[in-house]
């Protein structure tokens, strides 16, 4: 028994695919050919699986990998050589859920789905696009008597112009920052050198921007992140130094921060002295609730709220984490209970989060843990289209 994930029906399998997969990935049969190959191999020093330029179809059929990274490094060297990007596609598990099957596709294949032209609320004008569809692949499966991948499918034809050699390095799965242009960005900034004066000199140094290896957009972004990320000069100094003032005026207000490692702010907690007065009076049930990173930071927002005399909401405190981990959680619910005097909740609501519930139980064991109806009943109106169903479900 197989389970199937990974993109869209789109670059599904096909049932006759599905056959042949079943056939060629059960095969236990061990090859001394395909064992002296794999023997030929070098274990980490990455070394290249031979010249790709001018392979045919049945060359690359021929070709034995290690593990599936090896073979989708192989495929974005071939794609490079060749002028086209490329991207992983769906894959196949056995019954332990190990992968046994995967496929790799041209950055072209697919179309966008038909929906997204049809939206009579869209403002913005479509960008252009680039799927054509391509079938052009490469699937490999993974022999388990030899414990090797190898090639079961390959298709070198593409329905669209390929890029010039000189070009290809700006296709969008080969553009990267490298070490060193991310370490001459930072000390350039570091004097207060603007980003596009930094972009300028480097491509000047490189003999022009499509010389850089990523484009202005890459740069702007990375620059943002280093920006958000560092305490130091960063969004989330000025976030605290804005707390720390606010407890200067408010000697009830109170907030809490770590560092990771790195020097970078790892999570936060804040509350003002209206809040805290209110959770000792209304803090018997406490609502935990995490935003899915629905801020510019890409951080999850932890909100802790209740319900007031008057059946009003009323907020407890804020805070960011790091990650949606149980050690995240825990932290923010000790730092809750501390600035609140450690006044216990006896109830505590969450979205069914396992990481959330996991640090409720070892952070207050003796409060009721239930699950918040509104999260239920969205789940079930995005679930079903039965509609008497989702009225009973309400009442």
């Amino acid at each position: 028994m197989e389970c199937y994930g990974g993109m869209g029906k789109a670059n599904g399998l096909s049932p006759d695919e599905s056959k042949n997969d079943l056939c060629l990935s059960n095969n236990n049969v061990v090859d001394e050919d395909d064992l002296r190959k794999v023997e030929s191999l070098s274990d980490e020093d990455g070394r290249e699986y031979g010249y790709v330029i001018g392979l045919t179809a049945e060359d690359i059929m021929k070709k034995v990998f290690r593990s599936e990274e090896r073979a989708y490094d192989f495929y974005g060297r071939l794609g490079k050589c060749n002028g086209f990007g490329v991207r992983k596609g769906d894959y196949a598990k056995d019954e332990d859920g190990s992968v046994v099957r995967r496929r790799f596709f041209c950055n072209r294949a697919g179309l966008r789905d038909g929906k997204h032209y049809n939206r009579l609320d869209r403002k913005r004008c479509h960008r252009p696009e680039t799927c054509t569809n391509c079938q052009a692949l490469m699937s490999v499966y993974l022999d388990k008597g030899s414990s090797v991948w190898k090639v079961r499918k390959v298709i070198l034809e593409h329905n669209h112009e390929l890029i010039p050699t000189g070009m290809v390095h700006m296709i969008r799965s080969f553009r990267a920052i490298s070490g060193s242009a991310k370490a001459h960005m930072d000390g350039m900034h570091t004097y207060g050198l603007p980003t596009s004066k930094i972009l300028g000199y480097m491509a000047g140094i490189a003999g022009g921007y499509s010389s850089l290896g990523f484009t202005k957009k890459d740069a702007y972004n990375y620059m943002d992140r280093s920006k958000r990320a560092k305490v130091v000069d960063g969004d989330m100094n000025t976030a605290i130094v804005y707390l720390e003032g606010k407890a200067a005026v408010d000697p009830m207000s109170m907030a809490r921060y770590n560092l990771t490692e790195e020097g970078m702010l790892g999570n936060m907690f804040w509350a003002d002295g209206p809040s805290r007065v209110d959770f000792q009076h209304f803090g018997d049930v406490v609502a935990f609730d995490s935003t899915y990173k629905k801020n510019k930071y890409n951080r999850p927002l932890v909100i802790f709220l209740g319900s007031n005399n008057h059946k009003k909401t009323t907020i407890f405190g804020f805070g960011l984490v790091l990650d949606e981990t149980i050690s995240s959680y825990k932290w923010m619910l000790e730092n809750l209970l501390e600035v609140m005097c450690r006044k216990l909740p006896s109830v505590v609501v969450t979205d069914g989060d396992e990481s959330m519930i996991a640090a409720v139980r070892e952070v207050l064991p003796r409060a009721t843990h239930r699950l918040c109806a509104w999260h239920l009943q969205k789940n079930v109106t995005s679930n079903t289209n039965e509609q008497m169903f989702r009225d009973v479900f309400a009442k």
